[in-house]
């Protein structure tokens, strides 16, 4: 990887919202592309609301590549549903190429003022053309215990048709796939040394992740919570049932002993790890005059990934 990048002289650098606005001579520039795919896309946010530089730092010949913008539109952990972001180049939104004196590191662009023993040595400002953001989610999942592919139940190759308990939450994004209140995460484990199947309590076929009903005693495992406490993991009445097996779990546990008016229930929040996919690339470049062997009208910027946990 090699840039030649050469002549020009940097006389006045000014700090505006935490992002570098340069001035310099009419000094030659020789640059025949950005070569920066091994370089990692990375973001921070400016002084100023809705002030943003995405940029990659290439350490081998210390040399960065920066797209500094202001938007409103744009926010790393929102998706552009709507179609892509588009922004157009300008002095306030410019496409910046540099070489530096020394290393630098990410407190370069997302600190207020940047190191001082750091000199800009060689700049390419290009202010035409379209920068294109486009955010996705590129992953989620419920964090369950149970593999997304595993929850393709209908086989299908769509995740969002399998929807156990119908409560519009696809199963891999459903962390209580029953809605039972009681965690997926939680019904997986069987307790039988070497054999890692599902829990199946009353062995009807149905792991006891997706039965509604775990000890088929003909009430529904959600209205075993006689406590009323939001999980019915921790109601075992040895009067009505077996000592020391959850009523729940217990076939023996009788809804006669149930409380009159039963206990409102509380469904269990949901949380979802989500990942969002942000791509930035420009099209209809135009370099300045003083680059004219700089000739490429396109640039994929990359990729970057946020990942949050959503919880509804």
């Amino acid at each position: 990887m090699k840039n030649l990048f050469r002549l020009l002289k940097i006389t006045v650098v000014t700090f505006i919202g935490g992002f570098i606005v340069s001035s310099c001579d009419d000094g030659d520039i020789i640059i025949t592309n950005f070569e920066f795919d091994d370089a990692t896309l990375q973001l921070c946010t400016g002084a100023n609301p809705n002030e943003y530089v995405f940029f990659k730092i290439n350490s081998d010949i210390n040399e960065s590549i920066s797209f500094n913008f202001t938007s409103t539109d744009y926010e790393a952990n929102v998706t552009t549903s709507s179609g892509p972001i588009e922004i157009q180049l300008s002095p306030e939104n410019p496409l910046i190429y540099r070489q530096y004196s020394a290393a630098i590191t990410a407190d370069y662009f997302c600190s207020t003022i940047p190191p001082a023993e750091i000199e800009v040595v060689n700049e390419l400002v290009i202010t035409e053309g379209k920068a294109i953001l486009e955010v996705i989610i590129s992953n989620e999942d419920d964090n369950d215990g149970v593999p997304a592919e595993e929850e393709d139940l209908n086989n299908d190759n769509n995740l969002e048709n399998d929807d156990t308990d119908g409560d519009t939450i696809p199963n891999y994004k459903d962390q209580d796939d029953d809605n039972d209140n009681v965690l997926t995460s939680a019904e997986l484990p069987n307790s039988i040394p070497g054999d890692d199947s599902y829990r199946d309590t009353d062995e009807d076929g149905i792991p006891d992740y997706l039965d509604d009903d775990d000890d088929m005693d003909g009430i529904p495992s959600i209205e075993e919570d006689v406590d009323g406490n939001g999980t019915p993991r921790n109601d075992d009445r040895p009067d009505i049932g077996q000592q020391g097996i959850i009523d729940y779990l217990d076939d023996e546990a009788d809804i006669s002993y149930f409380p009159d008016p039963h206990p409102e229930i509380t469904l269990i929040p949901n949380t979802v790890i989500t990942t969002f996919r942000t791509s930035v690339r420009f099209v209809e470049l135009v370099a300045p005059r003083n680059a004219e062997l700089f000739t490429e009208t396109t640039f994929t910027m990359g990729s970057r990934e946020v990942t949050e946990s959503i919880t509804n």
